[in-house]
């Protein structure tokens, strides 16, 4: 079978399969490479290595070490930390996430080896935690170091990978641009562009657009997911807002925000997105200027709110 047939059957096993496959193959390499110095420490020690014990213990850490590699997978997908739309206050915060997992996978592991050192190779039910702390002196920085090393691949292979596929095999997002409205009977095209932010009514969206209200039969999960999440963010369950729109955020009361537009408009937002909605808005601050209109004096009577 040729290396092209092997990889074309490789991508047909189920992800969680591939993902525990090529981490056993890294952790595997990474412990043979420290097996001559485990060797030669104890050859000096007077200890004499049995193969078939050795051979036991780098399978069976080889197989944990698998067992982790889709948590730490799962880490670069949920928080990545190289790549566009990356960078901002919230790439320290994911960099947090990904130190804080390392830490507890390492630990876990080391728990897990000594439990199944004792089973195997002591006969007994539980290690002693003189066992446990040594091995965390031991080994404890040195895994940290290999699930960072495989954090780091997994973000190089998630970085670059999108500039390796062919083109013809990636399905570009469709960003809806213009949403057909009726005018007084008459249907016209309304560019998305041209609105600032959204509110769910029942059945219906209504798309406010400066003072006029254009409203379409959608609803708000299906419409959100054809517009561009670099222009367009959630700040409540019935809200959507233009992110190039948002003038400042204020924080109130219960955790929530106050959205305030460059119209002067005020509008609720639901504190469960008030951390997504800051960290868009201030990596679009950063990352190219303001296209919306300019400020206009606020309204003069308080128009209700619809997030409340």
């Amino acid at each position: 079978m040729s290396r092209w047939n092997i990889v074309e059957h490789s991508r047909a096993l189920p992800q969680w399969v591939r993902e525990k496959g090529y981490g056993f193959l890294y952790w595997l390499a990474f412990l043979l490479v420290l097996e001559p110095d485990n060797a030669v420490r104890a050859i000096r020690s007077g200890h004499e290595l049995a193969l078939d014990h050795e051979v036991l213990r780098i399978t069976a850490a080889a197989f944990l070490g698998a067992a982790v590699t889709p948590l730490v997978l799962g880490l670069t997908r949920r928080f990545p930390i190289l790549g566009p739309g990356q960078l901002g206050p919230g790439r320290w915060r994911r960099a947090q996430v990904h130190v804080a997992g390392i830490v507890a996978l390492a630990f876990g592991l080391i728990v897990a080896s000594c439990f199944l050192a004792a089973w195997v190779f002591e006969s007994k039910w539980l290690p002693s935690l003189a066992e446990v702390h040594g091995e965390m002196v031991s080994n404890g920085l040195l895994l940290v170091y290999a699930l960072s090393a495989l954090s780091a691949i997994a973000h190089a292979v998630h970085f670059f990978q999108p500039a390796t596929n062919s083109p013809t095999l990636i399905a570009e997002p469709k960003v809806l641009t213009r949403v057909p409205v009726k005018t007084r009977g008459r249907l016209s095209f309304l560019n998305i562009a041209d609105v600032d932010w959204i509110e769910t009514e029942g059945n219906y969206l209504a798309l406010h657009v400066g003072s006029a209200v254009h409203m379409i039969r959608e609803t708000s999960t299906k419409f959100e997911a054809q517009l561009d999440p670099s222009r367009f963010v959630r700040i409540h369950r019935r809200v959507i807002v233009a992110i190039d729109r948002i003038q400042d955020l204020q924080p109130i009361a219960n955790g929530d925000a106050l959205v305030r537009l460059l119209d002067g408009r005020e509008l609720r937002a639901s504190r469960r997105f008030r951390g997504v909605i800051k960290e868009r808005w201030l990596s679009r601050q950063t990352t190219q200027p303001v296209e919306g209109p300019p400020p206009v004096a606020p309204y003069e009577a308080h128009a209700r709110n619809p997030a409340e």
